[in-house]
């Protein structure tokens, strides 16, 4: 290995080791002889899921009912879905947003005006907190009131005010997310963080950025994301099918596949990224780059494939069928994101036996999902993201040993097997449903 190397590997150990909650350590369940009610306020549920959320709030919600518990999942609707049914033991029900836009405009500030056409979404949850509130409050009582991201604050804080506990289950935050963050959102994020009585985050990453914000640390839990390793399973994949993928995208046997999966924003890392490909084809001129999703940045990604030959961009959705295969498809998956709370696309490749390189600079769950050389059993690489050039260093760096770069693979699906099952997820969660309602007695 070169000394460049090195002294990289050598820099990740000392900037990106962390110490994890012993909470996390710990999974059994308290109490479990007794079954608790639990209502959830979210966007995102089946059959309308676009991302993390909607992919952790299925998952978690059945886990729980397999745990003996009752879920409710309050979420927005329409005239297509079902107002109130029962989905795999969890039960949903569906409020359709009533805008009330004229009545309304007139008492809103210049600065939630600027919202523009985004006003109407501000509208649209509005409403969907306010009868969501509603319904929940008259099918109660229940034992706690679970808010995921601000998206169901108005709703969980109303609910609140009625004497039911209440956790803020933060997936993200707008200071992370949005490039010029919405002081109004920040303000309904800190009080919601203010007012529950206790926070769940997605990582040791987010803990300290809400620490940051003045969150006290003793009210902050962690609790990682799962995956489905029985369905993301490189065992499970066709060889003709995965074939004729390859085939789709005029692969050759001796092409290097490099995928991304996500949204195509700045925030992704994406810009940096494809500053870094240059670098890497220098050394590695056999590597084709497979991009996923949609985004602002689609025009950008667009222009770069016109004029490479070394470049495919899917806009089109995948369902997880489809996104297991892509996986597989690939020798290397890259998540350069600048902020990541939690990164659930690197868990699903490290099930999936794929080693990755990631963003591991300031707020990054990934690097609490990837293993870097440093480590004993390394599944793939930490990079600075905003650094093109560390970025093509990582990758470079993986792809140099193909041996290793499987081995690593082998070694993040074993991790993955181990450390991220929903079932964990769900016990770990559980416990602290368990200790806000224990400290309400």
């Amino acid at each position: 290995m070169h000394r460049h190397a090195q002294k990289q590997i050598i820099k990740c150990y000392l900037t990106s080791n962390y110490v994890a909650d012993s909470s996390w350590r710990d999974s059994t369940v308290l109490n479990c002889g007794v079954k608790m009610k639990i209502a959830y306020l979210t966007t995102e549920f089946p059959p309308r899921i676009y991302g993390g959320l909607g992919v952790y709030v299925e998952c978690i919600s059945r886990e729980l009912v397999a745990l003996e518990q009752s879920v409710s999942v309050f979420v927005p609707g329409d005239a297509d879905l079902s107002s109130h049914e029962m989905a795999g033991g969890v039960e949903v029900f569906r409020e359709t947003p009533v805008p009330m836009r004229d009545g309304l405009v007139p008492f809103f500030s210049e600065q939630t005006l600027a919202w523009g056409s985004g006003l109407d979404l501000l509208l649209d949850l509005l409403s969907y907190n306010q009868l969501a509130a509603s319904r929940l409050i008259q099918e109660g009582p229940n034992d706690l009131c679970v808010a995921h991201d601000w998206l169901g604050l108005p709703g969980a804080l109303a609910v609140k005010q009625k004497g039911t506990p209440m956790i803020y289950h933060v997936h993200g935050l707008e200071a992370g997310r949005a490039e010029h963050p919405n002081p109004q959102l920040v303000s309904l994020e800190k009080r919601g963080a203010k007012a529950a009585d206790l926070v769940i985050t997605v990582s040791e990453a987010m803990k300290e950025e809400l620490a940051d914000l003045g969150v006290p640390s003793e009210k902050i839990r962690v609790c990682y994301h799962g995956v489905d390793s029985e369905f993301f399973d490189p065992s499970r994949i066709d060889p003709a099918k995965l074939g004729r993928l390859r085939k789709q995208y005029s692969l050759d046997v001796d092409d290097i596949v490099i995928l991304f999966i996500g949204r195509l924003e700045p925030v992704k890392g994406v810009i940096q990224f494809l500053q870094a490909i240059p670098k890497v084809l220098e050394k590695h001129p056999r590597v084709k780059l497979l991009m996923i999703g949609k985004g602002s940045l689609e025009e950008l990604v667009r222009s770069e494939v016109e004029k490479s030959g070394f470049l495919t961009l899917v806009t089109d959705f995948i369902d997880p069928e489809a996104k297991a295969y892509h996986y597989a498809l690939a020798d290397l998956c890259v998540f350069p994101s600048l902020y990541e709370p939690f990164g659930i696309v690197a868990l699903e490749a490290a099930a999936m036996g794929k080693a990755a390189v990631v963003g591991a600079s300031g707020v990054s769950g990934l690097r609490e999902i990837v293993e870097h050389p440093g480590t004993k059993k390394p599944t793939g690489v930490h990079i600075n993201p905003r650094d093109p050039g560390d970025i093509a260093w990582g990758i470079n760096l993986a792809l140099e040993d193909s041996d290793r770069l499987r081995a690593w693979g082998k070694n993040a699906r074993e991790r993955a097997q181990k450390n991220f099952t929903w079932r964990r997820a769900a016990e770990i969660t559980l416990n602290t449903y368990r200790e806000v309602a224990e400290s309400r007695r």
